[in-house]
């Protein structure tokens, strides 16, 4: 035991204190204790592990602070102390760590300022500790190196302006520094920066204005919200093409809203609300087809309600009110079937309320305070209809009129009452079958579960697996789904953790993610609805009579974009998800072959993992699967890396992973010889040994840089291979004599 160099007790339900005798582990380099029940003190014993690198104690019971003997400790490049109960302040050795690279320390008690070395040893990646109760400034030196991508600091008691070098700092993936005392401006460098995806700035002091140029491309979430901003929103927010979420309320901005900002397509959510913006609402705002949620309150708009609001189908929230807006409301706006919450009161609207579609779910309050509004409690503004009385010389000629009138009425109430029972029986056989079933939707979906059950036909089935049955399935409105039938799992009393699993899926918004747009399930089955991906699975097309048309352009392309939405489940979910079964065939091509990471059927969350994750079931696909997994039976997110190294090496050679290469030889395995065969080994010799010799005019270090890629992932050693975050990294920031194909 003392030649131990991996200990992984992670999430097998262990309790007590952490014995001081594992510091007698003197060749042990990882350490990973987390999601257990540990209590007490860290050991300060532990310090005796001269080789450790990589150190997990998050998600326990631990109380206490940080050993002072752990400054002894300088092979660590990882810390994880996440979710304790650990306090005092953060000893001031962690910076002078010189390979620390990962501290994450979020939820814990922690107190006073953070040190203010941390981070010039110039390898720092990671920093979260967040939800503490920290305080002073923002060190200077944080991203010295050049390295880091994600600084966390959200809900402590920091003060002071962020340092302008955080501003020149262009490897930043995420800055969350939300429920602070931050003051001062904000460095125009967070909206320019290259690989920058969440901005989140709100609740804190900040003033002056936002910068007139803008350009992140990779920005998403902006959200700098209960601030005191001045000036007017800039036009360049625009240019921000990937944005999904835009907040900033609670500010003091003024001028008109830009009409650029709804050029945005992926734009969801726009918040305005509690500012000083006047004007009139763009009519542009309805070229946002994306929109869901609409906030302009407590503003000084005027204006008219624009008609075109009603093009937005998916707008469920819809906030215009405390502005100075006049007119009639729309009544258009009562076949907006997805709108679910509306807010017109305090402004100067007119006329009648629509009384159809949806305002027969909204309540008085939606409307209050418009005193020109036709209402039941204020009659004075609504429309007098007159009924003129006939004259008595024409009282014969209307009784025979009437007499005509009421025939006709009978006749034409029988004809509809005939057809209305032949309607309901034909519906009621119809419903026979989906008496049971129950729809559940995580988006607006204009089809109903007697819809999904009317395409389980034979010819309808487009893939069969482990996991389930996949049909096509064309809904009344013309959208085509990917309906799952999953096999053995039902949705009763004894599966609330199947039901919970689904739930948290539904949440998962990544453009790289295959979509779930609900399912439909009763006591035995279970249907899950996905959007549908024209073009197949990527092994489909990569080992199939199309695989020569899919040049390394593509290629390249695909194994990005792949990347991208595993590192979006390892780094990005809360809780965080593990694939458990990566391969090319779950990796789904649109009609413009951007790539989908799909098939979550045997996915398990981190959190809720405990000790069947030390004995699971089989996890994964014939020949994906990690070596450890034989002696282990137990998967991780480096489980999924070694699966997404199999898939790169698909790409590569066009080879499938298992069958071509012998009995017993997979194709990691049959690489590896090959290599070794090599009389005069080098890069290029490698590459060329193995590529896929269907492809043409290739360049050659991209696939160099690929293929180093694959081998780090395919390590042997799960702690040997990278983390997703930096597989893209990688992927997209190739070395300089290879050229920038992360961007394709």
């Amino acid at each position: 035991m003392t030649n131990l160099r991996l200990l992984d007790l992670g999430g097998c339900n262990v309790s007590g204190e952490i014995p001081a005798s594992l510091s007698n582990l003197k060749m042990l380099h990882t350490l990973f204790l987390q999601f257990n029940q540990l209590t007490g003190l860290i050991p300060p014993e532990l310090a005796g592990l001269v080789s450790l690198k990589s150190l997990d104690l998050s998600v326990n019971f631990l109380t206490g602070e940080i050993p002072k003997s752990f400054s002894e400790l300088q092979n660590l490049t990882l810390i994880n102390l996440f979710r304790n109960n650990l306090e005092g302040p953060i000893p001031s050795f962690i910076g002078d760590l010189p390979n620390l690279e990962v501290l994450q320390i979020w939820e814990n008690n922690f107190t006073l300022e953070l040190p203010a070395n941390l981070g010039r040893n110039g390898k720092l990646l990671r920093l979260d500790v967040a939800t503490n109760h920290l305080t002073g400034t923002i060190p200077r030196d944080l991203c010295e190196g050049g390295r880091l991508e994600t600084l966390i600091l959200m809900e402590n008691y920091f003060v002071g302006p962020i340092p302008e070098e955080l501003g020149e700092c262009k490897s930043l993936n995420r800055v969350r520094l939300v429920k602070n005392f931050f003051s001062g401006t904000i460095p125009a460098g967070f909206f320019n920066m290259p690989f920058l995806e969440m901005l989140e700035l709100s609740d804190n002091l900040f003033t002056g204005e936002l910068p007139s140029e803008i350009s992140g491309k990779a920005l998403s979430i902006v959200s700098v919200s209960v601030n005191k901003f001045t000036g007017k929103v800039p036009p360049a927010i625009g240019n921000l093409v990937n944005l999904v979420n835009l907040a900033l309320d609670e500010n003091q901005f003024s001028g008109e809203i830009p009409e650029q900002i709804f050029n945005l397509k992926n734009l969801t959510s726009i918040n305005l609300s509690g500012n000083n913006i006047s004007g009139e609402i763009p009519s542009s705002i309805t070229d946002c087809k994306s929109l869901t949620s609409i906030d302009f309150s407590q503003n000084d708009l005027y204006g008219e309600i624009p008609v075109k609001l009603t093009k937005l189908i998916n707008l469920g929230i819809l906030n215009l009110s405390r502005n100075h807006l006049t007119g009639p409301i729309p009544v258009e706006m009562a076949s907006m079937a997805s709108l679910t919450k509306l807010d017109l009161s305090y402004n100067d609207l007119s006329g009648r309320i629509p009384t159809t579609g949806q305002f027969q779910a909204f309540n008085s309050s939606s409307f209050a305070g418009n005193s020109k509004l036709c209402t039941s409690r204020n009659q004075s503004y609504c429309p007098i209809l007159q009924n003129p009385t006939p004259s008595s010389t024409n009282r014969h000629t209307a009784s025979f009129g009437t007499a005509k009138l009421i025939i006709a009425v009978i006749g034409v109430v029988t004809v509809v009452l005939c057809l209305v029972v032949t309607f309901v029986r034909i519906r009621q056989k119809r419903l026979v079958k989906s008496r049971a079933w129950r729809l559940t939707t995580f988006q607006r979906l204009d089809f109903k579960a007697e819809d999904v059950l009317e395409c389980l036909k034979e010819e309808n089935i487009i893939g069969k697996g482990g996991a389930g049955i996949v049909y096509r399935g064309s809904m009344p409105d013309g959208l085509d789904v990917a309906i799952k039938r999953l096999i053995g799992r039902g949705s009763g009393r004894s599966d609330h953790g199947f039901s919970a699993e689904i739930q948290t899926l539904g949440k998962i918004r990544h453009r790289n993610i295959v979509r779930l747009l609900g399912y439909v399930s009763n006591k035995d089955t279970n249907l899950l609805l996905y959007e549908y991906m024209r073009n197949g699975s990527l092994g489909e097309i990569l080992h199939g009579c199309k695989g020569a048309h899919l040049q390394w352009e593509a290629r390249y392309r695909i194994a990005v974009e792949a990347a991208k939405g595993l590192s979006y489940l390892h780094h990005d979910c809360s809780p965080l998800i593990i694939h458990r079964d990566v391969k090319s065939n779950n990796i789904l091509l649109d009609s413009d072959y951007e790539a989908h990471v799909a098939d979550f059927g045997l996915a398990k969350f981190l959190e809720n993992a405990g000790a069947s994750e030390c004995m699971s079931s089989i996890a994964g696909s014939y020949g994906y699967i990690a070596p450890e997994y034989a002696y282990t039976l137990k998967v991780d997110e480096k489980s999924d890396v070694y699966s997404f190294g199999v898939v790169l090496l698909e790409l590569i050679t066009g080879r499938k992973p298992v069958g071509e290469f012998g009995e017993g030889v997979d194709i990691v395995r049959w690489v590896k010889k090959t290599i070794s065969e090599l009389t005069q080994p080098s890069d290029t010799a490698s590459v060329l040994a193995v590529v896929d010799q269907r492809l043409n005019g290739y360049p050659l270090p991209s696939v160099i840089n690929l293929f180093k890629i694959a081998m780090m992932c395919a390590e042997e050693e799960s702690v040997a291979r990278p983390t997703m975050r930096e597989v893209v990294h990688m992927l997209t920031n190739p070395p300089q004599s290879a050229p920038n194909l992360g961007t394709l």
